[in-house]
């Protein structure tokens, strides 16, 4: 959720006590890690770019942002937080979108700013210095002295060849033919050197156009380095607005990025909720597809499916979108290790908080495991247990559980109130792993989606 250290409207403080109100027990702050959105250009890209770049974030409404604020105060502040609210555990973290790029411009119109809703989750790190340093555009991605530095020092040339123009045109006996060039060589010189302040530079830029997955690689790398949890934001949200400020006009557009996620590896998460459900989670869905290139070894980790809300204040309910951690102790390092082992279900819709998941479980002969986790049974019969309550609610409490296996739908169950799951499937021999998982619905549009279950037969790899 963002608070007002970025586009948030409400203190920090004021969103738990909002929260703790609504009777959640976990915060997890995301505020804008940067706004920066630069756009420079001839003769001074990197100047002009830092003063046209505060009028386009003013322009697209992105003010305050952690890079602003301060990483650590603003970890100081929340970890000051979670130790005055002993009933709700604080995580800080950051949203963020690693890279943009320019269509158009300022000068012949249509200046549109590319993937600047193309949002990735951070959270769980722990030092500031582990935050200011996330690679990010505005961060240069890894901007730094190199070889690049050298060749940007090429206009020194021209600097060199004006002074030595002006000297001999003291000397000269006809001075003019020596002025003209050398003031045309310091002067271009001079401009390119400039152009090219503060000779530092880094994988990427905003003015070549998408430079495909490699950005978002680098930061789902950068934060797995830094023992942080990586999480795709809304990916199948469309951004496009325009937005003026004075005779200034510039365009936001993000198109739908759910495909990003079959390309892009090592991250822990993906938010369902809402803006994954068209897409992402139906049987044999993109997550399906995801989850089954881990089952044949195409992938080193699974990626689990989590519920976001974008909570500013009590514009919305967050109850609408919520997460449930199986944990034995309610700590922060036991939710952030409940994230990372996929040990929690996701539960969305205006009848959300009335739907609870008691039970999932799949066993073998002696041998009993959660979501999450891999079961090496070594018959090949499986038994699947659940159990799904939805309480008494005007719009009734019927529910409808779909069982997915391997991205298919198995076998579907319905019933009222409390709906118990009892299912026996084949496994087949040794060859490949198979995942499970739960989709279900409940009246009013509600929905829980369980993170899946994996079978490795015995003798598979």
């Amino acid at each position: 959720m963002d608070s007002s250290v970025s586009s948030g409207e409400y203190e920090p403080e004021e969103l738990l006590r909002f929260l703790i109100k609504n009777d959640l027990e976990v915060a997890v702050f995301t505020d804008q890690a940067t706004t920066s959105v630069e756009y420079g250009f001839f003769p001074a890209r990197w100047i002009l770019g830092w003063i046209s770049g505060w009028f386009v974030a003013k322009a697209l409404g992105r003010y305050g942002s952690l890079q602003t604020y301060g990483a650590e105060e603003y970890l100081s502040l929340l970890g000051d937080l979670d130790k005055k609210y002993q009933e709700i555990i604080v995580i800080p973290g950051v949203e963020s979108f690693p890279f943009f790029y320019w269509e158009g411009g300022i000068l012949r119109g249509g200046l549109t700013l590319v993937n600047g809703y193309k949002h990735i989750l951070a959270i769980g790190m722990k030092s500031a210095e582990d935050y200011e340093q996330l690679p990010s555009m505005s961060n240069g991605f890894f901007r730094g002295y190199g070889i690049a530095t050298l060749f940007s020092f090429w206009p020194a040339v021209l600097v060199y060849l004006g002074l030595k123009f002006r000297r001999q045109a003291r000397e000269a006996r006809f001075s003019q033919l020596y002025k003209l060039p050398a003031f045309l060589f310091l002067t271009i010189g001079f401009l390119f050197l400039l152009h090219n302040f503060p000779y530092k530079f880094g994988k990427y830029d905003q003015y070549h156009g998408d430079q495909g997955q490699a950005p978002y690689q680098d930061f789902i790398d950068y934060v797995n380095s830094r023992d942080g949890i990586a999480i795709w934001a809304h990916p199948e949200v469309k951004n496009e607005v325009t937005k003026s400020l004075g005779p200034l006009k510039a365009n936001l557009y993000t198109a739908p990025y759910h495909e990003d996620l079959l390309h892009t590896y090592g991250y822990t998460a993906f938010a369902a909720f809402y803006e994954g459900m068209k897409y992402m989670i139906p049987p044999g869905g993109i997550w399906d597809r995801i989850l089954t290139e881990y089952c044949i070894g195409q992938r080193e980790e699974p990626v689990w499916a989590i519920a976001e809300g974008d909570v500013e204040g009590d514009r919305f309910s967050p109850k609408l979108s919520q997460n449930v951690f199986l944990v034995e102790h309610k700590t922060r390092d036991a939710v952030l290790q409940s994230i990372r082992s996929g040990s929690l279900y996701a539960i969305a819709g205006p009848l959300a908080e009335h739907l609870v998941l008691k039970k999932f479980t799949i066993s073998g002969a002696d041998t009993t495991v959660v979501m999450g986790q891999i079961i090496e049974p070594r018959a090949r019969k499986i038994h699947i247990a659940a159990s799904i309550t939805c309480g008494q609610t005007p719009q009734g409490n019927s529910l409808k559980a779909e069982l997915i296996r391997d991205g298919k739908v198995i076998k579907t169950f319905k019933g009222e109130d409390t709906l118990k799951i009892a299912f026996t499937d084949e496994v087949g021999g040794p060859g490949r792993m198979h995942f499970y998982r739960l989709d279900v619905r409940a009246p009013h549009q509600s929905r829980l989606l369980t993170n899946p279950i994996f079978v490795r037969p015995d003798g598979s790899s």
